[in-house]
């Protein structure tokens, strides 16, 4: 595993142990709030947010489904459950391998749920043929997405469809913004946060053809503010190590949410 690899995984664990993925009611990413819905609970955006992932992956019963960057397991054990799929999840955080697999041993689809621990920059060669991929927030972490998107297309048959739900930069962040961005990448191990372009460029030097890129940043933009405040409320309470992370992670993720160029993508993509 390469360095920045140890970082991202480090960071999750630090972030799970200090209960941030309770804190912010089970997922770590964002929600997704319909116009006139924002009384819904953080932890039924985020559920919805994985609906749509998983409604783009045109899913048929008994299909292969890989989850890049799975988090605790929430979203691959939600999607294996509604769609009747199987799900392989994988992440470079133990500690997340640790709480996806005790999540899906309680659910009426433990014998479709697998995870392990894997690189999306050096997947193994032994995970087989999937009929869909899908990366929530996973991708910003790779030093080189357009290579990492290059590889995950020989895992997924002809015609299997990828997901990727992504941060993106609507406009350059300059004046003091450039100090969120800046600490958003340093502070939550960010690779890079790509414009819109960007996430197109990749996809095709991957060799991926697009269906569809939506800017959903409006309908999930109240995501920042609530992380922040539950990243808040934990913090007093969280191991030393990990509680000037979390207040730190707290403001930039505050800051970036209030920000109009801080927008948020929804790509469905087809291997040729």
């Amino acid at each position: 595993m390469t360095s920045q690899t140890d970082a991202v995984g480090g960071k999750y664990d630090q972030f799970a142990q200090a209960g941030t993925t309770e804190a912010l009611g089970g997922n770590i990413h964002a929600g997704y709030w319909d116009s006139g819905a924002e009384h819904v609970p953080m932890a039924a955006a985020t559920d919805r947010l994985t609906d749509l992932v998983a409604e783009r992956l045109a899913l048929r019963p008994g299909d292969r489904v890989l989850d890049v960057g799975c988090g605790n397991g929430f979203p691959a054990v939600r999607i294996a459950e509604t769609h009747d799929v199987h799900v392989t999840g994988i992440t470079v955080s133990a500690e997340e391998i640790t709480r996806a697999t005790a999540l899906a041993a309680e659910s009426p689809a433990a014998d479709r749920v697998a995870f392990r621990l894997a690189d999306a920059a050096d997947l193994p060669d032994d995970l087989g043929t999937f009929d869909a991929v899908f990366a929530i927030e996973s991708l910003l972490h790779l030093e080189d997405q357009a290579a990492a998107l290059a590889r995950l297309r020989r895992f997924v048959r002809p015609g299997g469809r990828l997901v990727v739900a992504d941060l993106c930069q609507r406009e350059p962040f300059t004046g003091a913004a450039e100090a969120v961005l800046a600490g958003m990448v340093r502070t939550l191990e960010i690779a890079g946060i790509n414009s819109e372009q960007e996430h197109r460029d990749g996809l095709r030097k991957a060799g991926w053809d697009l269906v569809e890129l939506l800017d959903i940043g409006e309908n999930v933009r109240p995501s920042y503010e609530l992380a922040a405040q539950a990243f808040r409320r934990i913090a007093d309470a969280a191991p030393p190590f990990a509680a000037a992370d979390i207040v730190t992670a707290a403001e930039l993720m505050s800051a970036f949410g209030e920000n109009p160029s801080s927008g948020y993508v929804l790509i469905t993509a087809q291997r040729p």
